[in-house]
């Protein structure tokens, strides 16, 4: 997992906004994020509502990331250390619940570290997810730790059906990797995207992708404005939905030179 800077070109204006909310049915959120601006640093976490104290789990994640922010770190160091963290919030996570006697205690994360230039890493585990919107067409950057995800990611004899939808939608939170959870050590996926001036970076927990179509999403992005009114239609979209679940976005728009 190495990331290099590229060039010398000037850091990109970005226009941040962010929301964590409890929903219409649920009493808990267990959701938690970082959003620092500064540091071109941002993490959305899901502790797993399957198991106990999830939102110890995913406020464990954010605080380990949070601890490691540092303005001068080179980009390829905040990558390692938001990696680290992650990794140290896994061995804290276990121990927690090994000594609490859980049967299950883990979290998702999605996370974006960027160079303020032209390249970003974008990290996760779990369901929760980073997009991207450009020239008006949104793009999930990453992949699900789900059931669904990875069945449909097999790809299937000729002739043969994708899984049926009642199927797809019983298994589609079903998570096969979690922060804190498992046997074998964690593994985040991370990948290497470019940056462009006029792009929108979305992360965001399953209770905005679960509840909000991409299409939906996409439309809610290119209504114009700033980060702050692109999140307000996220979350009217959501509640439109039920808001069945804690929800929680950050929006970072890619604006001018500085």
């Amino acid at each position: 997992m190495l990331f290099g800077l590229v060039g010398t070109q000037r850091k990109f204006k970005t226009d941040v906004a962010f929301t964590s909310d409890c929903g219409l049915v649920r009493r808990e959120n267990q959701d938690h994020l970082v959003a620092d601006p500064k540091t071109l640093v941002f993490c959305v976490a899901d502790g797993m509502g399957g198991g106990e104290a999830g939102g110890e789990a995913s406020a464990a994640v954010c605080r380990n990331v949070d601890s490691v922010l540092h303005e001068r770190a080179s980009f390829a160091d905040r990558v390692r250390l938001v990696d680290d963290a992650i990794h140290r919030a896994d061995g804290e996570i276990r121990a927690v619940s090994a000594a609490a006697g859980y049967r299950q205690m883990g979290s998702t994360v999605a996370v974006l570290v960027s160079d303020g230039k032209r390249i970003a890493a974008v990290g996760n585990v779990g369901d929760s997810r980073v997009y991207r919107l450009r020239d008006g067409k949104l793009r999930q950057l990453t992949r699900d730790h789900t059931l669904t995800a990875e069945i449909l990611s097999h790809r299937l004899p000729q002739g043969a059906k994708p899984l049926a939808d009642v199927r797809a939608l019983a298994l589609s939170h079903v998570l096969t990797r979690a922060v804190g959870v498992g046997q074998e050590r964690l593994k985040v996926d991370w990948r290497k995207v470019d940056v462009k001036e006029g792009d929108v970076m979305l992360l965001c927990s399953d209770g905005v992708h679960g509840a909000v179509a991409p299409s939906a999403l996409a439309a809610a992005m290119v209504a114009g404005g700033g980060a702050k009114e692109m999140l307000g239609r996220i979350c009217s979209l959501v509640v439109a939905s039920g808001a069945r679940d804690n929800y929680s976005a950050v929006v970072v728009k890619i604006g001018g030179a500085k």
